[in-house]
């Protein structure tokens, strides 16, 4: 079908009384003034309506006598929608051409040198930039989260941000701690990929980006500790860690004003009965800061098990649950 006859027949089709005419034509033929009364039209709006139908060769008349009968051209009816609208003036080969002209502008908008400078705020953009994180992954290869790290620092530092960001936008998959690419996430158009810089090259800046990362988190991670709660008036202690002590002291001390301490019955008996001034926030130990590949709960967790070992904050020198801590002391044994 070509172009001219599918425009002629979407147009033809876009009125309710010529679907209504069409549909009285498909039952059997009829001549005008029989459409008319059916129809509640006019004759002349009815002969309308045909001529439109017949130029897009929906209908077909011929002359019975003294009267001219229409019939729908049933042939054209088994046309499928798909096929009207594929008959586009614009080759296939021509839209992909253009397509990876735009995508490769926005490449070169946002790449230098191999990598990732930043990334676009449009998400039109943002897809393109992301195939080129794709284009790594080989189908039905599985990868683990370190694996997956190593495949996406050569273009971009921020290799968590990108892992997340493919896995949202469902370019790649992700069960537990396995990743994986299916298929290919983009069928019609051909992504142009970049250039991956060098094995030497890639080496260097892996390197660089993971002491960059290092550095930053380093600076910027919250401190990471064991803190307790004392009680001024008859010195019983809660002892507790944290892998954010700034965040955990502004919380507890808002526990504390507003007069409510749920982790612990003992404390909220005196607090109800001594008041918020009663009771101080102070930090016992701080963890070094451990690389953002290390796993610190372990240390977090052996740190507090010290402090609870050293003060003994039990029964009636504090409010910690010496069952608990006998128990977590034995899992560590």
């Amino acid at each position: 079908m070509k172009f001219e006859e599918s425009i002629t027949i979407m147009k033809a089709l876009a009125d309710p009384s010529r679907l209504a005419i069409i549909n009285s034509l498909l039952e059997r033929s009829q001549y005008v003034e029989e459409l008319a009364t059916r129809h509640a039209l006019a004759a002349s709006t009815i002969s309308f309506h045909l001529r439109k139908l017949e130029k897009a060769k929906l209908v077909s008349s011929q002359k019975e006598q003294y009267y001219v009968v229409f019939s729908a051209n049933k042939e054209i009816f088994d046309t499928t929608l798909r096929e009207i609208v594929a008959a586009h003036p614009l080759s296939r080969e021509l839209q992909d051409s253009r397509m990876n002209v735009y995508q490769a502008k926005v490449l070169k908008t946002f790449f230098h040198n191999g990598r990732l400078e930043k990334l676009p705020a449009q998400h039109k953009k943002r897809l393109i930039v992301l195939e080129q994180f794709v284009a790594r992954f080989a189908l039905d290869s599985r990868y683990n989260e370190q694996q997956v790290t190593e495949l996406i620092l050569p273009l971009f530092d921020d290799y968590c941000l990108i892992r997340r960001l493919l896995v949202d936008e469902g370019l790649i998959r992700r069960e537990g701690a396995t990743y994986w690419r299916e298929l290919s996430t983009n069928p019609t158009t051909a992504i142009p990929v970049l250039p991956v810089p060098n094995r030497k090259e890639s080496e260097q800046m892996e390197k660089s980006a993971r002491s960059a990362i290092k550095r930053t988190y380093k600076q910027d991670a919250p401190d990471m500790g064991v803190f307790q709660i004392r009680n001024l008036a008859n010195g019983k202690i809660y002892i507790a860690s944290s892998r954010n002590l700034e965040g955990e002291r502004n919380s507890r001390l808002f526990q504390l004003r507003m007069g409510s301490v749920p982790f612990s019955r003992e404390l909220q008996e005196d607090l109800d009965e001594l008041g918020k001034d009663a009771f101080e926030f102070s930090v016992l130990a701080v963890l070094d800061k451990p690389a953002p590949d290390e796993d610190a709960e372990q240390s977090l967790a052996a740190l507090e098990l010290h402090w609870l070992e050293t003060l003994q904050p039990f029964g009636e020198h504090g409010y910690n649950s010496e069952k608990t801590y006998q128990k977590r002391t034995r899992e560590n044994h």
